[in-house]
């Protein structure tokens, strides 16, 4: 991969808005200064706690610990790695970047990846230009005006037509791009009679997939009559920009409502998520004709934690099943199903009985697990009660798979009505064959501890560095009475001497860039210390520094003292008396010393 110039690096992110970035997710409100609050959007959050600081450049969940600088806010969101996060806030904030030298090799994939992107947006505006203009496509166009879709749609979801034989193919060779370029992004195949190229989707209607970063990666093509030969869809193969487990189509469009704590509307066609925004419900996307799977539910897991499946009957129930159980609670999601009426589709849905008859199906979305004991029972027979028996025993099996005791307890009420039996019936059988055991610590999120006491030598080390980050000069005379081993932790310690170096150099504080050439663990412990420590004027300053490096020192003495002890205790006093003597003095000597600096402390006698 190219490199790109580091002052680029810096420069881009020190004058790029990290607000405007955020707001585009998740609302954002002042809260005083350069601050701002909003719900985090990285894990399910009720109240505000993730805070932005403007001027700083930072952002900090108290809830989850995400934290660090607009290029890891961006990499979270958009899963995306460094270079590319640098690059996506290059292209949306018009930066131009420059790049240093790079391999041969690197050089060659990084530019087969931009040529195959322009070549799909040429391909793009050429089959939408075929579709709004070339007689050819009369009959795409009239299909598509019985699904309720006009021109206007048509412009706005770059819809478009694939004429004929190598028509595309001799377009793009025509504005240079090669036939090694046509073939890896699959808009183009060779014959196996004589090698030339033809294209690779021919008298179909286009739908473009543009990624969640903006860029057309690939291309869903549908067949125009049912007797035409050829599957009903064909979709772009796996191409070094198009991965089908990692795009999924509508998303840039929903991306922005998801960030707001929607709920993503996940249905079956391309069609279905065109007329579900037409219709106003703009959180709707779809997988690229593969099966919705882990990493699916992964990338919609960073623009929202609730999904709406809107299938018919039959295919809701196919994907309810013990793996989309796992799924969501292993992931943190929360899933909802919304079956739609038997036979139909959302666009149809839309034309019969307009969109509020859609609104009506989301609103109505029950929970997978209500889902699936509802289906299981309706295909059981409950004429007897060995029947029910039965029934109770299979209900069982799915109310195993919820990981959550609570949760679980209230489906077995809703269990029991279904079937017709006494609640404790249910309940006394679950508990007989036991809950399957569930993922510790995934279900919620990361667990990041936070909402645990710290111990006190950790609260107290985390309370002198907030000081030295933000009160970097005027904590300067304690700092220097310290060691890096005063600390208990590589990520405290790597903190403690950078903000050591800024108080030696005469810097205000510790600044963000040094900060961000840290660790990771050390830049997301300097941005949580000082997005949380706030704006608010210390009272005291002087008697909070006194107090807080007082008993600092006071810790990690103690911590001396019983090493002192402990070797003390293994040194024969006959045997080793002049090293027995020697640490019995340095232990009384800690020990004074310690003694000293409690009597410092406010309330001291």
């Amino acid at each position: 991969m190219a490199k790109i110039n580091d002052e680029d690096i810096d420069r881009l992110r020190d004058t790029a808005d990290i607000v405007e970035i955020i707001s585009a997710y998740t609302q954002l409100k002042k809260s005083g200064g350069s601050a701002y609050k909003g719900l985090c959007t990285f894990h399910s959050d009720k109240t505000p706690s993730m805070s932005v600081d403007q001027a700083k450049g930072l952002f900090f969940c108290f809830g989850c610990g995400e934290g660090g600088n607009i290029y890891h806010y961006i990499q979270k969101m958009e899963n995306l790695d460094f270079p590319d996060a640098v690059e996506w806030l290059a292209r949306k904030t018009g930066f131009q970047l420059r790049y240093e030298e790079q391999r041969p090799g690197e050089r060659q994939a990084r530019g087969l990846k931009q040529r195959i992107t322009a070549a799909n947006e040429e391909a793009t505006r050429f089959f939408h230009k075929a579709l709004m203009e070339s007689s050819d496509a009369s009959q795409a166009r009239q299909y598509l005006a019985t699904r309720g879709f006009d021109r206007e749609v048509a412009g706005r979801w770059e819809l478009g037509y694939a004429p004929g034989h190598d028509s595309l193919t001799r377009h793009l060779m025509g504005k240079g791009f090669t036939q090694e370029e046509l073939l890896k992004a699959d808009l183009s195949r060779k014959g196996d009679r004589d090698g030339s190229l033809y294209d690779s989707y021919r008298q179909r209607i286009i739908f473009p997939t543009r990624s969640h970063q903006g860029d057309v990666v690939g291309f869903g093509a549908r067949k125009l009559l049912e007797s035409d030969g050829g599957p009903k869809y064909l979709n772009t193969a796996e191409t070094p920009v198009f991965q089908k487990s990692r795009v999924m189509y509508g998303l840039l469009k929903a991306k922005a409502t998801l960030g707001k704590g929607d709920a993503a509307i996940v249905v079956e066609g391309y069609t279905d998520v065109i007329a579900l925004h037409e219709a106003g419900i703009d959180q709707a996307v779809a997988t690229n004709g593969v099966a919705l799977g882990e990493s699916h539910f992964e990338l919609l897991k960073k623009f929202t934690h609730r999904l709406v499946l809107m299938f018919d009957a039959d295919t809701a129930g196919k994907g309810a099943t013990e793996r989309g159980f796992d799924l969501q609670h292993k992931l943190g999601l929360e899933v909802l199903v919304a079956p739609l009426p038997e036979g139909s589709d959302p666009a149809e849905v839309v034309k019969n009985d307009g969109p509020d008859a859609l609104r009506k199906i989301v609103e109505a979305a029950s929970p997978l697990m209500e889902f699936k004991l509802q289906q299981t029972v309706a295909k059981l027979r409950l004429d007897t009660p060995e029947a029910k028996g039965r029934a109770v025993r299979e209900v069982v099996e799915v109310l195993g798979w919820h990981p959550d005791p609570v949760a679980r307890h209230e489906y077995v009420f809703m269990a029991a009505r279904l079937i017709g039996v006494d609640s404790d019936a249910v309940q006394r059988a679950l508990g007989e064959r036991g809950a399957r055991p569930s993922e510790p610590d995934r279900a919620g999120g990361v667990d990041t501890g936070r909402d645990r006491r710290f111990p006190g030598n950790v609260k107290v080390e985390r309370e002198a560095l907030q000081l030295l980050v933000t009160r970097t000069q005027q904590a300067g005379p304690w700092a220097r009475q310290l060691r890096t081993s005063d600390f208990t932790a590589p990520a405290r310690r790597d903190l403690f001497d950078a903000a050591l170096a800024a108080i030696e150099a005469g810097d205000p504080e510790l600044s963000v860039d040094v900060a961000s050439h840290l660790s990771p663990d050390a830049f997301s412990l300097y941005t949580e210390l000082s997005l949380g420590a706030g704006d608010d004027p210390i009272d005291d300053l002087e008697g909070r520094l006194l107090e807080v490096f007082v008993r600092l020192k006071v810790f990690s003495l103690e911590r001396d003292i019983k090493r002192r002890r402990a070797t003390l205790q293994d040194v024969n006093p006959v045997d080793e008396a002049t090293k027995h003597d020697q640490l019995f003095t340095e232990l009384v000597g800690l020990e004074a010393e310690r003694r000293d600096l409690l009597r410092r402390l406010p309330g001291a006698a």
